[in-house]
């Protein structure tokens, strides 16, 4: 690697990081114009983020790329992950983007433009949720709150809040609460709450029903 080269490499991180003060940001992270990072996240060595927004308290391992991606509050993402993947078309004469996509940075197209698809539908990633090591998600997927993805997990259709979901293709394998606490739990929209509230609720964090019952009896 040239000097020039790790000048300019250095110089993009400390700008990266004057644009996010209030973000961890580690090695070699890269972060698209179009991207937001709430406060307290941490983006760790060679993460990549494409017209992405992540939410407070969360954080994303190294080696993970996040493309139209909208990540909620307090989740967790390990390394090697890819959310927003998108498909080739299989009605076409051929499948590379050659025969469809003349913008992608390829050396020539037979096409001008983008004939296949104008725009990545976006993937939505909510509150408190846990996506293990390995992880792929396609590009429109939803993943409700507090869900839990497997490690090496391909994810082609939504997974439900409170869910713990794994396999290829990913399947829900079961849930992390009944249905009466999940839903007290998405009501009560904890990951809301100001981290005072949460520094006070702290005692009760290892009971989500005794959280609850205390949150409650502060209203």
């Amino acid at each position: 690697m040239t000097a020039l080269k790790l000048l300019r490499g250095y110089l993009y991180q400390y700008r990266l990081k004057r644009r996010f003060r209030c973000a961890v940001i580690h090695n070699q992270v890269i972060v698209d114009l179009n991207s937001k990072l709430g406060d307290k996240t941490v983006l760790f060595d060679k993460v990549r983020l494409i017209d992405s927004v992540i939410g407070s308290f969360s954080y994303i391992q190294e080696n993970s790329s996040l493309n139209a991606v909208d990540v909620g509050p307090y989740c967790s993402i390990a390394a090697n992950v890819s959310i927003g993947l998108v498909n080739h078309p299989t009605h076409f004469l051929g499948t590379s983007p050659v025969f469809y996509d003349g913008t992608q940075p390829l050396p020539s197209a037979f096409v001008r433009g983008n004939s296949y698809q104008k725009q990545i539908p976006r993937t939505v990633i909510e509150a408190d949720v846990w996506i293990g090591d390995g992880v792929k998600i396609c590009a429109g997927v939803r993943i409700g709150v507090g869900a839990v993805i497997g490690a090496g997990a391909i994810v082609t259709r939504d997974i439900p809040p409170y869910s713990i979901a794994a396999g290829v293709p990913c399947r829900v394998v079961r849930r992390r609460f009944d249905d009466e606490l999940s839903n007290r739990l998405l009501a009560s929209a904890w990951w809301d709450l100001p981290e005072e509230t949460l520094l006070e609720l702290s005692p009760y964090f290892s009971n989500p029903l005794a959280f609850l019952d205390a949150k409650e009896q502060r209203t």
